[in-house]
């Protein structure tokens, strides 16, 4: 379950929408050839012996929303047939949303270049059967949290872990949050890469860190506004478990508390 709301804003508090999984085909991924699971939108339960392949495909359905998937793996590195001619690999999926069955299909491009297999991070997506031009479509669709054994640590690591979940938690609420990250990270690596050349430009260096602070003011202010529907969620108390108290920490983050994005 998700929130629902429109683009760029948060939901009302209460107002949830339902993604379900209704079909799930993989094709040369891990350790499958071909494989499709008819769940009707049920919950499921993947039962197997080690090295079956039930976390590939709980990675399949995670590659159906924004972003690196469960593993955070290279693209290349999870076909079955890796280095191969025409080698790739697919996900499809038939979802229940609140607008109806809507058919999404990812993978990498297996395209092949002068010398020799493709390896690129390029991952294709389609909704419906249309080519879309970035991975932010598939969050206006729906919306895939994942807890693993993995993540026992998220509290104990680097922050950087926390933020990444944290981000995923956003996705759900602000469609436009993946864009916006992926436009930030973007100007930051373009930025890094002139001062490491020495190539002082002003007004490029300048229209970058521009490009930087107008997303990245964006960004936090989604994630400061979610958080701050999560507090007031866990304050309630509904389980019987012991309340937690979560906040975000940062320079913008106190500006953000006491003023609008656009003034921060």
């Amino acid at each position: 379950m998700t929130a629902d709301g429109g683009a760029g804003s948060v939901a009302p508090r209460g107002r949830l929408r339902r993604f379900a999984v209704t079909s799930l085909t993989v094709t040369d991924f891990r350790n499958y050839g071909r494989a499709r699971i008819e769940t009707g939108g049920d919950t499921v339960v993947l039962t197997g012996v080690n090295g079956a392949g039930k976390t590939n495909l709980l990675e399949a359905i995670s590659f159906l929303t924004p972003g690196r998937g469960l593993r955070r793996a290279r693209l290349s590195e999870i076909e079955r047939r890796r280095g191969e001619p025409g080698a790739g690999w697919a996900v499809s999926a038939e979802v229940e949303t609140p607008e109806g069955t809507r058919k999404i299909g990812t993978g990498r491009d297996p395209q092949r270049g002068p010398d020799g297999p493709d390896l690129s991070e390029r991952r294709v997506v389609r909704i419906d059967g249309v080519s879309v031009p970035t991975q932010t479509a598939l969050a206006e669709l729906g919306h895939v949290i994942w807890l693993t054994p993995d993540m026992d640590r998220l509290f104990l690591d680097g922050a950087s872990g926390r933020r990444r979940f944290l981000d995923r938690l956003v996705y759900g609420f602000v469609p436009d949050h993946a864009g916006r990250l992926t436009a930030y990270e973007k100007a930051m690596r373009e930025r890094s890469r002139l001062l490491r050349d020495r190539r002082f430009d002003p007004a490029w260096l300048g229209g970058l860190e521009d490009a930087m602070a107008e997303h990245g003011v964006a960004v936090a202010a989604a994630r400061h506004e979610v958080l701050t529907q999560l507090a007031g969620a866990c304050a309630m108390g509904i389980t019987g478990f012991p309340v937690p108290a979560i906040a975000i920490e940062g320079a913008l983050e106190a500006a953000l508390a006491g003023g609008k994005a656009l003034d921060v």
